[in-house]
């Protein structure tokens, strides 16, 4: 049957049909109807079906006496259609030669696939238009295998992510817990009933304090990076001055940058008030300012802290070694550093976390540094909560 310059196929027409020539023509005809896996016909001029193979029918879920002769904008999203996408997709075929995309398309029964397709302009030997070839192919599946792929590398780079955090947190947790247990395995044998307690117990029971006070600080900041991973931080406001905060942090950092040979200097206004999380926020200027000790060595650490357009700054300058540009977004991340961590213990969360915090009280923290010129970080944070 013909119709438009077109056979029609519609199975009534068997091999061996027709004029001189048309043994590879039903060939073909043949090949391209037991094709499954795509979807191959043709439109005419216009972008009416005027043929139709078994692909095509698996694929849209329409038989060829359902579809031939009607306009092939039935196979797109309303919208599409709507707007006249069919009929541009034939003008671009028309012009160029042909057309190819991936899109959305609409099965018979109103189901969405995704869909690879080509679409050709024919033309008779004079270059006139006859109509155009379609081949479309159902990308549903591969699509879905590619995110199957994705998911299941997201899910080794989590498991791989949560190991590497595991081994951290048993290091970082093994040094205090075995000192606290030698500390309390020498008070046990030190004690004795009805004997008084000596000096030396006072200072164990001291030492034995701040190694408590230490674990108990190492839980609660895994517990806090648990809650950032899953977007859970909840902040607990309250009204300070931030800079008799930073005060008391660089205070109790100086004995630590004494003993490496630096020194630490604190340039603050007289106070910067402000709401905020009290903890966290000494959580996240604490790390930046262990981080700086860390590096700086036997090096100056400045820190200064003041107001600019109503945002309290808090910048940390040392003499270390510097950061490249590469690595300068890297150290906020999980588990990164600058350097290996053969150099430099801590859990590769300092930074991280500060970031979570700063990020969460509305704020942002920076970084300025090149190799050799040491580094500043910054921290901006609102002021009214």
């Amino acid at each position: 049957m013909m119709r438009d310059g077109f056979r029609v196929t519609d199975g009534s027409e068997g091999p061996g049909a027709g004029n001189a020539g048309s043994g590879d023509r039903d060939l073909f005809r043949i090949l391209v109807e037991g094709v499954k896996e795509y979807a191959i016909f043709m439109l005419d001029p216009t972008g009416v079906v005027v043929s139709w193979n078994a692909g095509a029918e698996r694929i849209k879920g329409y038989r060829a006496e359902e579809i031939i002769g009607r306009h092939f904008s039935v196979f797109y999203p309303r919208e599409d259609a709507a707007s006249g996408k069919p009929d541009l997709e034939l003008r671009e075929a028309a012009a160029h030669g042909s057309y190819e995309e991936e899109g959305w398309r609409v099965r018979k029964d109103g189901s969405r696939f995704l869909a690879s397709v080509v679409l050709t302009a024919l033309r008779d030997a004079s270059g006139e238009l006859t109509g155009f070839a379609k081949v479309t192919r159902d990308l549903t599946e591969k699509r879905r295998g590619e995110e199957a792929r994705r998911g299941l590398v997201r899910a080794r780079e989590a498991v791989r992510t949560r190991d590497d955090f595991l081994a951290i947190a048993s290091h970082e947790l093994r040094t205090p817990l075995t000192s606290l247990q030698l500390l309390v395995q020498s008070l046990a044998r030190g004690l004795q009933p009805g004997q008084p307690v000596t000096p030396t117990v006072v200072q164990r029971l001291g030492n034995l304090e701040k190694l408590v006070a230490r674990l108990a600080g190492l839980v609660n900041g895994l517990l806090d990076v648990t809650a950032m991973a899953s977007g859970q931080l909840a902040l607990e406001r309250s009204s300070f001055d931030l800079a008799a905060l930073v005060a008391e942090l660089v205070d109790r950092l100086a004995p630590e940058v004494e003993r490496q040979g630096g020194t630490v200097v604190l340039q603050a206004a007289s106070a910067v008030p402000g709401r905020w999380d009290r903890r966290r926020l000494a959580d996240a200027i604490g790390a930046v300012l262990s981080n700086a000790a860390k590096y700086a060595g036997a090096d100056r650490i400045v820190v200064d802290v003041s107001v600019h357009d109503e945002l309290a700054v808090v910048s940390i300058d040392d003499q270390g070694p510097g950061i490249s540009a590469e690595d300068q977004a890297r150290v906020f991340e999980r588990f990164e550093r600058a350097v290996p961590v053969v150099h430099y213990g801590g859990f590769g969360l300092g930074l991280w976390s500060a970031r979570q915090i700063v990020t969460a009280h509305g704020g942002e923290i920076g970084i300025r540094s090149a190799p050799g010129q040491g580094s500043c970080f910054q921290l901006r944070l609102p002021r009214d909560g």
